[in-house]
């Protein structure tokens, strides 16, 4: 009954995403061409670096996360899981996908959110959403893992976020060691 409900939200959730996906699209496709700029304008800044977040080296799952995994259909779901590195906006899951919301515009609401338990994620430049959560199984589930202090800065930047990719569902959740980040806990 609990998985149902889970796969049932997840479903929701991926239905809401590709909608505001085809709606960003069809926004693009209808904006007028900028004018051509002079010759003597400025050339913009290069955007900074994505900040990294995570290690190539150190993303693994940890030993309390082997621990929960009891059955051999969740240990399947840990061995497909492999390293990975996702590069773009760090967003807040809930107004995203609720109303399309991120940016700078979104940073008051956003960071509010993120603070009060909402979820991270990354938007890539092919508007794939991954979801950002802590590795640490048994201490995330105690609130002793978190990433909020060092996450909540970087809402509407560019991140490379580094851990451990799985896909459930059509769902993409990056994990990372909280630990090694300022504010992680332990």
């Amino acid at each position: 009954m609990k998985r149902s409900r889970l796969i049932l939200l997840w479903t929701c959730l991926v239905a809401v995403a590709t909608l505001i996906s085809a709606a960003s699209a069809q926004e693009k496709k209808a904006a007028p061409a900028p004018a051509a700029q002079s010759t003597s304008a400025k050339t913009p800044e290069t955007p900074p670096a994505p900040t990294p977040i995570g290690k190539k080296d150190t993303a693994q799952w940890t030993e309390t996360t082997i621990g929960a995994a009891g059955t051999p259909d969740q240990k399947a779901v840990l061995a497909s899981g492999k390293v990975m590195t996702v590069t773009g906006e760090l967003v807040e899951v809930s107004c995203f996908l609720q109303l399309g919301k991120r940016g700078e515009k979104h940073i008051p609401c956003g960071s509010d959110c993120l603070k009060n338990g909402q979820p991270f994620g990354v938007l890539t430049a092919k508007n794939e959403l991954y979801l950002v959560l802590a590795e640490e199984h048994d201490p995330r589930r105690y609130a002793k893992a978190d990433l909020r202090e060092a996450l909540v800065p970087l809402l509407a930047k560019q991140v490379s976020v580094t851990g451990m990719h799985t896909m459930s569902n059509g769902y993409h959740a990056i994990y990372v060691q909280a630990f090694e980040l300022p504010g992680g806990k332990k």
